[in-house]
């Protein structure tokens, strides 16, 4: 019988070598049967490995409910994606991403938005403005609000493992702390983990002092997925006044066009409604297109 060279050392009872020593008949050394024990107990880890055969190539898209921003990302947010939506004050984003929850719990799904600066009152009152029945949701349990939230990072991730969730929103991270510190804390790290684990598509509402045309990325803009900036901006040289835009200047697994896109505030929400043409003003403030960010190459992962 051929044994194999590497002696055995265990601290095994004797009535575990009894066991060891009959099935060493059948598999002709110790150190074979306990590697077979092992492998056995050891079978969900094997399981888990991946290889490339293993992944699909298709890309389950969310819709954001905003047609004419579906048709920029290729119909949608890949599923599980975290989105910056970021921008000054008062350019949309809290409607942006409202719109975004009420287009999931139409369509069935689960939806919380975490809002750490509002009150409930306002929250709902902000929903009704676009004609959204938003009590209906919350009633039924499709919709969760959480207005001027005051939950820990270890509450949330509570919640959503209670709740299970297909969409979230979080409004607004700068809460929290700085983007220095909050990448790296600890809370976030293991919440995030948690909402990309079960393939939530999340939207966290960030803020900005400056406007589009300014070339400047703060930590929250790299930890996301994808980036949408609105803004307003002046989009002749002849009408000084100011139009709302957005830009997709990240996202990655889809194909980008990050030349801002001017939209308007409809009785039904936000609508994208032309592209902006590039004038001697927007040459002026965004440069030549493909260069309003780091994130614009039109390349899978960017």
């Amino acid at each position: 019988m051929v044994r194999n060279k590497y002696p055995v050392h265990t601290t095994l009872s004797s009535d575990a070598i009894k066991v060891l020593d009959r099935y060493e008949k059948e598999l002709g050394a110790k150190n074979l049967v306990l590697e077979k024990a092992l492998l056995s107990l050891d079978k969900g880890r094997f399981r888990s490995k991946m290889d490339a055969g293993n992944f699909q190539c298709s890309i389950k898209r969310i819709s954001t409910g905003i047609v004419g921003l579906d048709d920029m990302l290729e119909g949608g947010i890949p599923e599980g994606f975290s989105v910056i939506v970021t921008g000054p004050p008062g350019t949309g984003k809290t409607t942006l991403c409202m719109q975004y929850l009420m287009e999931g719990v139409t369509k069935g799904e689960k939806c919380i938005l975490f809002s750490f600066e509002e009150r409930l009152p306002q929250l709902v009152q902000q929903f009704m403005r676009f004609g959204w029945d938003v009590a209906k949701f919350i009633d039924n349990g499709y919709l969760e609000v959480f207005g001027m939230s005051m939950l820990t990072f270890e509450e949330i991730a509570e919640i959503i493992e209670t709740y299970k969730p297909r969409r979230i929103v979080f409004d607004s991270l700068n809460v929290f702390s700085n983007p220095e510190k909050f990448r790296n804390s600890g809370g976030w790290r293991s919440l995030h983990r948690t909402i990309k684990n079960r393939d939530i598509t999340s939207f966290l509402i960030t803020e900005k002092k400056h406007g589009i045309e300014t070339k400047d990325f703060d930590e929250y803009d790299f930890l996301g997925d994808g980036i949408i900036f609105l803004d307003s901006m002046q989009l002749n040289d002849i009408d000084n006044t100011l139009t709302p835009v957005m830009a997709i200047q990240k996202m990655r697994a889809t194909k980008i066009d990050p030349t801002p896109q001017s939209f308007r505030f409809s009785e039904k929400g936000i609508e994208k409604y032309r592209s902006v043409q590039t004038s001697k003003v927007l040459q002026n403030k965004i440069g030549n297109e493909g260069d309003v960010s780091p994130y614009s190459r039109n390349e899978p992962g960017y």
